[in-house]
């Protein structure tokens, strides 16, 4: 692998680490959601309203929908922020517009800079229509939050209790999988590398990068394939090269998210002074935006060993944690203490459904990316090119 690619992992320290080793099971980055029933709550003139939400997965919040009306339609703006006690208490921590008719509909309010959220923490949507508007929800039905106008400073809310709304968290996991647990020193091996990237994200996303940084200073690639579910590795751009230097701008982001799986084969040649050795290897997968990206890491290792040791199990990447609530795809019961419906689209505003929690990914802090970093320089250095 080529040098230059380091440079890429360099980037990465204004971009947001999560493992790889919690690969994520789903492309769909709907998080938190829950019905409209009807049940309207308007008012005339500026008022703050506001529905705080508990995130169920660590991530970028890029964007979300709310079921709302406004007199003689018109434009108007959605705020995260931050909560105590159960209450909003700012600051703002992203906004956007959304254009809102004057029958209610699903209003979907796009972050151009997604903001990073913490899953289990609180965060509140916070909207002040200037005429008179409507937003419309229904009776405590989610158990995550609670809907609130501006009283002292804020006043929970009865009837509706909670408002209709969808939350959309993107994330990216990294697999590293060898199809060999150990290889002998001083032979020659066939040995293949598979990279799984799964990328859920919605439509605020610009393109991917899929970036391998690390192989063993014994192992010779001699060829790679692509493939992903949303068709959109070019397959000139399939390349060795490409792989070593994150595909950077050559893979076009996928509204409803992507799979991608890069297998890379060649040899192993470990020689006698290798043995007793672990074959460290890390890839990153990253989701890019108009001004930050997000990104994960994963590992595998090969063994080398001496000729007739006992061969042990496949060593992939670390194990991932015990996975936190996923979405649910059963239709929505009854509304009660806990919800799950068939979601909707992903960051698309068509549909309603229910609360949910998504598929767990640890996001690390912007020091984590010093540490690969400093991995990669390590086990650069003492490899050879891979093409």
């Amino acid at each position: 692998m080529k040098r230059g690619a380091l440079a890429i992992c360099a980037s990465l320290l204004l971009i947001g680490l999560v493992p790889g080793s919690t690969l994520a099971i789903s492309t769909n980055n709907l998080d938190q959601w829950n019905d409209p029933a009807g049940l309207g709550h308007g008012a005339s003139g500026a008022v703050n309203w506001a529905q705080t939400f508990t995130a169920g997965e660590n991530g970028l919040l890029s964007g979300v929908d709310l079921y709302l009306a406004l007199e003689g339609g018109g434009s108007l703006t959605a705020s995260i922020e931050a909560t105590s006690s159960g209450l909003p208490t700012g600051p703002t921590l992203a906004s956007a517009s959304g254009t809102v008719a004057a029958s209610p509909g699903w209003v979907h309010f796009s972050f151009a800079t997604p903001h990073s959220v913490v899953q289990g923490s609180m965060y509140a949507i916070v909207i002040n229509p200037t005429g008179t508007g409507v937003w419309y929800g229904s009776t405590n039905t989610y158990t995550g939050g609670q809907a609130f106008e501006v009283g002292a400073p804020w006043t929970a809310l009865a009837d509706p209790a909670d408002f209709g709304f969808r939350t959309y968290i993107d994330t990216v996991g990294t697999q590293l999988s060898w199809d060999k647990p150990q290889v002998t020193a001083a032979a020659s091996t066939p040995l293949t590398l598979t990279a799984t990237m799964t990328y859920a994200n919605g439509v605020e996303a610009n393109h991917y990068g899929a970036f391998l940084g690390l192989i063993p200073t014994w192992f010779t690639s001699t060829g790679l394939t692509c493939s992903d579910t949303a068709g959109k590795i070019v397959p000139a751009d399939c390349t060795l090269v490409n792989f070593g230097n994150g595909f950077p701008n050559l893979i076009p982001s996928s509204t409803t998210g992507d799979i991608m799986t890069f297998t890379v084969t060649g040899t192993a040649h470990p020689t006698l002074a290798d043995l007793g050795s672990t074959g460290l290897t890390g890839a990153n997968a990253c989701i890019y935006y108009s001004s930050l990206g997000f990104c994960s890491d994963g590992t595998a290792n090969v063994q080398v060993v001496a000729s007739g040791a006992t061969p042990g199990p496949t060593e992939a990447a670390t194990p991932p944690p015990t996975p936190g609530p996923t979405k649910a795809a059963a239709p929505p019961p009854t509304p009660g203490p806990t919800k799950a419906a068939t979601p909707p689209p992903t960051s698309t505003g068509v549909g309603p459904s229910s609360d949910a929690s998504g598929a767990t990914i640890w996001f690390l802090p912007i020091g984590l990316i010093a540490l690969f970093g400093g991995l990669l320089a390590l086990f650069m250095g003492q490899r050879r090119r891979i093409i």
